[in-house]
């Protein structure tokens, strides 16, 4: 039995159908970045179309924006000494990320990797003086990361070290005197190590070293170079944050919680410890006093925040925060005086807050007891009487989870009249690291049981019934939009997939190739496991769909290649199955122009309406 509250309540007034258009009117910040004097906050918004870098003080006012990419921009990164700019852009969503750098107030944007066309960059850091970047590439050979240093004032770049392991070494953090740098070495997303190599010695040592799963992220030196903090699941279900001596070799903890430590910062001075919480997909801002350990939660309103940092007095904190009804906007912190400001204001295309959809948090039992938590989106409007048109949303990942934060897509979906349920089902993050590799070499398993049993609850709520429910998602769940279709086919009314694999076989040899000793971990040996893969392929099962079926897939996906919707659609249309197909040409996995985001969502709605409403 669920745990929603099933009493009837008075339905509100119907609102208008708003344009999807009016819906991608809404601009959101997707980064952020507080300049070294702490005047100026740069961030990443799609105002202009495309993401691209816009500033504002930190005080509020006048915004300016910095660039004008055509390519989505991906992160941003002050320099420590100069009014400069580091970013990250690929190309038409190809994820082969380049380095490029531009001063704060515009003008010339200059590449910084031009060498590593074609490969894939990861940018480290900033040495202290801010004149040398630190950054990772596989340029030499794709399966293999090597790491780069570039003189800013000189354009001299030199590889100072390279690395022949099927697992990359991606460098993380780089000490203040440049003699250490820190990997992380990822086997697959449940398991990695830290190392520390010293620059001077060449000597590599694993600070982390250990027997089963443990996963290590999100670290930093402190000023004296002596203790690096990172966050850590060793020996616990839960990340907490941890700390290694680095004269000592010992491993210890900072601050722990019921729930996931999702990132932290420190104060300048180094007193103060910021971090949030990961609470059923809720954040939570907490302030640690280093010296006392006192912990203060902060009085955030609930939602999400991502991305937070400290201004240069320690004062306030600059951090962005999303709800439900309230799209990523930048907020500052007073400390002193307990209060937050907002300092952006998103453009929400004329849209009043109150017709869009706070999200019900639910608990439902599973097919072997497991309990499974999630958001349904219910609109004001409905009424109990089984008449709705109901959408059932299995997330991308599929390590990933379903949050209390403004998701665009299923407001949209509420405002056209369609309910919304999205489960984190196992394999989700964010309910420890048990239940998140309970997916492992299990694909199209139990989790799949899972998004039945969600199915389950919607017919239980009252809401809507049998041939009046839908399943659409994109990448881990446009999968399982395939895998629902195929193997549970009377359930459906249609289905959209957005880029989700169809043959795990094929899936699995067309990832990148420094990927690839990761998905061996979690979905399977192509030649050892081919039995069981194809068995979880829905491409071998296609005669058993019965609903129509749309797909949308991005041409430049590196993930989730086009051959795999490409094989789909053939197959379908060769056994006389209905089914629409769209292809973006300038589109990777996932879409980040808005006027291609615009005729997705048409396509979408336009397809949802004939098919649930006719």
């Amino acid at each position: 039995m669920s745990s929603e509250n099933r009493k009837s309540k008075t339905s509100a007034a119907k609102p208008k159908v708003y344009k999807i258009t009016q819906f991608y009117a809404i601009r959101a910040i997707a980064g952020m970045a507080l300049s070294p004097n702490g005047k100026t906050i740069a961030y990443i918004t799609n105002t202009s179309g495309s993401p691209n870098i816009w500033t504002i003080p930190i005080d509020g006012g006048w915004t300016s924006q910095i660039t004008l990419e055509d390519n989505a921009v991906a992160s941003i990164v002050y320099s420590p000494k100069n009014n400069e700019i580091i970013f990250q852009s690929d190309n038409k969503g190809d994820e082969n990320f380049q380095i490029y750098i531009v001063s704060e107030k515009g003008g010339e944007v200059k590449s910084l990797t031009p060498s590593h066309a074609g490969a894939q960059t990861i940018f480290c850091a900033f040495n202290k003086k801010g004149t040398k970047i630190l950054f990772s590439s596989n340029k030499r050979d794709k399966r293999f990361f090597d790491t780069y240093v570039t003189d800013l004032k000189t354009g001299v770049e030199e590889c100072i070290a390279s690395f022949d392991d099927i697992y990359p070494f991606i460098a993380s953090d780089w000490s203040k005197d440049e003699k250490k740098i820190v990997y992380h070495k990822h086997y697959n997303n449940s398991n990695s190590d830290i190392f520390l190599y010293d620059t001077v010695t060449k000597e590599m040592k694993n600070l982390t070293k250990h027997e089963g799963n443990m996963k290590n992220s999100s670290g930093m030196f402190n000023k004296k170079n002596d203790t690096y903090y990172f966050i850590s699941d060793y020996d616990r279900e839960f990340n907490a944050l941890a700390y290694f001596d680095v004269k000592s070799s010992q491993l210890g903890w900072m601050q722990e919680e019921k729930w996931d430590i999702s990132s932290y910062v420190f104060s300048h001075n180094e007193k103060f410890l910021l971090y949030s919480t990961n609470e059923n997909g809720t954040s939570r801002l907490k302030l640690k006093n280093v010296k006392t350990g006192k912990v203060k939660s902060l009085k955030v309103p609930k939602g999400h925040c991502i991305t937070f940092a400290f201004t240069k007095d320690d004062k306030k904190i600059v951090f962005i925060y999303d709800s439900p009804q309230n799209p990523n906007d930048i907020y500052v912190y007073d400390l002193k005086k307990d209060k937050f400001k907002q300092v952006t204001f998103s453009m929400i295309g004329g849209i009043p807050k109150n017709d869009l959809v706070i999200p019900k948090e639910i608990k439902y039992k599973s097919f072997d007891g497991l309990e499974i938590s999630g958001f349904m989106y219910i609109p004001k409007w409905m009424k109990k009487d089984g008449t709705n048109p109901a959408i059932v949303w299995p997330h991308g990942g599929p390590e990933w989870q379903e949050k209390n934060l403004f998701n665009k897509y299923f407001q949209i979906l509420c405002n056209r009249g369609y309910i919304v349920i999205a489960p984190n089902f196992r394999g989700s993050t964010g309910y420890g690291k048990s239940f998140q590799k309970l997916i492992y070499k299990d694909w199209g398993g139990n989790e799949f049981k899972d998004v039945l049993a969600a199915y389950g609850y919607l017919l239980e709520s009252g809401y809507t019934a049998k041939d009046n429910i839908a399943i659409v998602g994109g990448s881990f769940g446009g999968y399982m939009t395939l895998t629902c279709a195929t193997r549970a086919p009377e359930l459906w009314k249609c289905a959209v997939d957005i880029f989700g694999p169809s043959n795990l076989i094929t899936f699995c040899n067309s990832v990148p190739e420094h990927w690839k000793p990761g998905v061996l971990e979690l979905v399977g040996d192509v030649v050892k496991d081919k039995e069981f893969l194809e068995e979880r392929s829905p491409i071998n099962f296609v005669s058993n769909i019965a609903c129509p079926m749309l797909v949308i897939q991005g041409k430049n996906d590196p993930r989730v290649v086009q051959a795999e919707s490409d094989q789909m659609v053939e197959v379908m249309k060769q056994q006389n199955k209905e089914v629409d197909y769209l292809v973006l040409q300038d589109e990777g996995h996932g879409f980040t122009k808005v006027s291609n985001q615009i005729t997705v969502w048409g396509m979408i709605c336009d397809f949802l309406d004939k098919h649930m409403k006719s």
